[in-house]
């Protein structure tokens, strides 16, 4: 095993501030959770287990991927720029670990904190299970998928760590990847999309092709499409076949091996 990755556990695990992360990440989906039982009553205060299902696991699923969303690139900006700051880079890079292996271990220790921060609202997801309104194995699927999404951008994070010397710089440039990810590019494909498909030409082809471009690559888009699925509702890309999801898990497995190699770049142009 990386010893660099155990280093990195002992130091995390006492951080005393790092349980209060904890106590927030499961504050928040218990209150959204709570909130939508409330909401699924209806007017005669009956509550319908199908109802009171869906509206759980909607909430459960898309309040722990927004926050492995935010939480988990912000964990790994700092994990190489930090180094430099506390002046241990020079120890580190002069260590018999490799470039790789330096950045294999940081990318571990990174991993391992988006793996808890997901383990703490798997119950959530679980209970939303049991209320049924969506097929058994969507709460599973989703929960599988926002930990790969939190697990890319905690690798594309790294990276940029890597290639920046501050970790200001590597926080911005992560937050600005963020915003290009999840916000531009689907207000950009949203306008495109409209222009496309209010002219004379406008095709089943151009339609899927700017879906590919700015949306479903999205973070959220796989578990989207696996709710909607699971739903049975009727959105534009839910019809077109397990291919959408598979192509945004695909894009997510491209930018970690990019990060990856961001960082051990990085790393390599110190040591070399």
């Amino acid at each position: 095993m990386n010893a660099l990755y155990w280093l990195d556990m002992r130091v995390r695990v006492r951080e005393r501030r790092l349980w209060v992360l904890a106590l927030f990440f499961v504050a928040m989906p218990l209150l959204i959770c709570g909130l939508s039982l409330l909401a699924a009553f209806q007017g005669n205060g009956v509550l319908e287990p199908g109802n009171a299902g869906e509206m759980v696991a909607m909430g459960a699923i898309y309040c722990q991927a927004g926050l492995l969303t935010l939480l988990s690139p912000l964990a790994a900006a700092q994990r190489i720029s930090q180094e430099r700051e506390q002046r241990t880079y020079a120890a580190l890079v002069n260590s018999p670990l490799s470039p790789a292996a330096i950045a294999r271990g940081k990318l571990l220790g990174a991993w391992t904190f988006t793996l808890w921060l997901g383990a703490l609202t798997l119950p959530f997801v679980a209970a939303a299970a049991l209320w049924g309104g969506l097929a058994p194995w969507v709460p599973f699927a989703c929960f599988g998928l926002n930990l790969l999404a939190g697990l890319a951008l905690s690798a594309l994070a790294l990276g940029l760590s890597g290639l920046f010397g501050r970790s200001l710089s590597a926080y911005l440039a992560s937050g600005a990847v963020l915003f290009l990810w999840c916000l531009a590019l689907p207000m950009i494909g949203g306008l495109t999309l409209g222009i496309v498909e209010g002219g004379p030409e406008a095709t089943l082809a151009s339609t899927r092709a700017i879906f590919c471009a700015f949306f479903l690559h999205h973070p959220f888009a796989p578990q989207i499409w696996t709710t909607m699925r699971g739903s049975g509702a009727v959105v534009t890309f839910v019809d077109w076949g397990v291919w959408v999801p598979l192509y945004g898990v695909g894009a997510w497995l491209v930018l970690a091996w990019l990060g990856f190699r961001m960082a051990v770049r990085g790393l390599r142009r110190e040591v070399y």
